[in-house]
């Protein structure tokens, strides 16, 4: 494989013509830094975000295929790193293979043949993007699901993307053969199964404290985000979570136990937990108690 690099607008051009979000990240690979407003918390449920006008707020959601976006993002910062949003908003699934360890366990995966030959970038620090179809659904980025020292990169994920520069090794990403347009496998189903949800826990049980028509009223919310379509999980947590608010006002439960309640729902349909809450102050949780409330 030769070093050969594309330049960034024509890799962003690539990229987009094959429906994939790109967006910019920090030299370190962190999301830059949300304007001075949207720090305020301006927008904070994730149908917020992505509505957001900013160049660059919010990190993946500000993923685009409008070039001239794409553009604006990069004038006169050349250090930047260029990074596509994953997931089905893209149509990818990706497996992210960190060395040295995850060589050995990628190796052990295609000899079970659950890795199938496809779009493959190499990282800046050794390792593998394999990009896959994305299966449909909600499929789960985060480490531990797939093997040892091999990641998921799918729904609330993203990968830095060539020909942006490794910070730590100085070493560029580069795509197999320099051929990015290469076809997307399938992902194999046992990888796919392995990365869904964990099926709901058992409903919520009563007479801890709530009054029936409260329990029914808690339960109805937690029903309605299990339930949410494809793709629309976070917006359903934000509505959910203001329902919930109100009952906090009115003193028929605690923050705590709808924010317990409302966690646990998410969790079980896969929303991240950075973007879920981890507190009834923060995430798309938070917000809509908060919203509620008032």
């Amino acid at each position: 494989m030769t070093a050969t690099l594309m330049s960034r607008r024509d890799a962003a051009m690539t990229y987009v013509e094959r429906g994939w979000h790109v967006f910019a990240l920090s030299a370190g690979k962190s999301p830059l830094a949300n304007c001075p407003t949207c720090r305020t918390g301006a927008h904070r449920a994730p149908a917020e975000m992505e509505a957001c006008g900013c160049l660059t707020c919010h990190g993946f959601y500000s993923a685009t295929t409008d070039l001239d976006r794409v553009a604006a993002m990069f004038a006169g910062h050349p250090d930047r790193l260029l990074a596509i949003r994953t997931g089905k908003v893209s149509g990818i699934a990706v497996v992210d293979v960190d060395p040295p360890e995850g060589l050995d366990t990628m190796r052990d995966l295609m000899a079970e043949g659950l890795l199938p030959e496809t779009c493959a970038q190499r990282t800046g620090s050794g390792g593998w993007h394999l990009l896959y179809e994305h299966p449909g659904g909600y499929v789960m980025s985060g480490a531990g699901k797939i093997g040892r020292k091999i990641d998921s990169k799918a729904d609330g994920g993203y990968i830095v993307a060539s020909p942006s520069i490794h910070p730590r090794t100085g070493e560029p990403y580069t795509w197999r053969w320099d051929y990015p347009t290469a076809p997307l496998a399938p992902m194999h189903p046992t990888l796919v199964a392995r990365l869904r949800p964990e099926p709901p826990a058992p409903r919520l049980a009563t007479g801890t404290g709530f009054t029936t028509l409260t329990s029914k009223r808690l339960q109805g919310l937690v029903d309605t985000v299990l339930k949410a379509e494809d793709g629309n999980g976070n917006n359903s947590l934000y509505w959910a979570s203001c329902k919930a608010g109100e009952m906090v006002a009115k003193g028929e439960i605690s923050e705590q136990v709808a924010f317990a309640a409302l966690s646990a729902a998410a969790a079980q349909l896969g929303i991240p937990e950075r973007d879920a809450g981890r507190s009834p102050q923060h995430g798309t949780i938070g917000s809509g108690l908060r919203r509620g409330t008032r």
